[in-house]
């Protein structure tokens, strides 16, 4: 599990100008690597919220060791990874 957060960069919509949703931050985790043909799920809260985008075109990743990017059919996400390793829950007992 991975903590992220997620910008939209690009979006298909809106040819002739920007999306309303271009821009928009989506911080949560990934519970593993974007896979192309696969949606990308980023859980949002401890609650369950999540959200889905659509099919991964492909994934690029930069020289920087810790930002990625996904493009999905309809849009461009960057994706910078906060934790490799997230703190691990401890059990008292």
């Amino acid at each position: 599990m991975l903590s992220v957060v997620a910008t939209k960069i690009r979006t298909s919509h809106g040819v002739g100008g920007l999306s309303a949703t271009v821009g928009r931050i989506y911080e949560g985790y990934l519970l593993s690597s974007p896979v192309v043909g696969r949606g990308m799920v980023i859980f949002r809260d401890p609650n369950g919220r999540r959200m889905v985008t659509t099919a991964v075109r492909r994934v690029l990743t930069t020289s920087e060791d810790n930002v990625l990017y996904v493009e999905t059919e309809n849009s461009v996400y960057r994706i910078a990874i906060r934790d490799e390793r997230p703190a691990a829950a401890t059990a008292t007992g």
